[in-house]
């Protein structure tokens, strides 16, 4: 099985003044979808921080992973 791309996908949504780990998002919760495809068909889904320093690593990441084995 290899890895044939990787979309990620920005999102933004209300969200209350919550205190995390990254500081204080109010009034936009920014996170990043990420779907990792593979030539057998399956497709891996999951979530993680969309800020646009996550966003640029996460496609340098996507770059190196097309073609591994999962």
């Amino acid at each position: 099985m290899a890895i044939t791309g990787v979309t990620i996908t920005p999102v933004a949504f209300a969200g209350p003044p919550l205190l995390n780990t990254v500081g204080v998002h109010e009034p936009f919760a920014l996170r990043a979808i990420v779907q990792v495809h593979t030539d057998a068909g399956v497709t891996g889904l999951g979530e993680t921080y969309g800020d646009e320093g996550h966003l640029q690593r996460l496609r340098l990441a996507a770059t190196a992973l097309t073609g591994a084995d999962p």
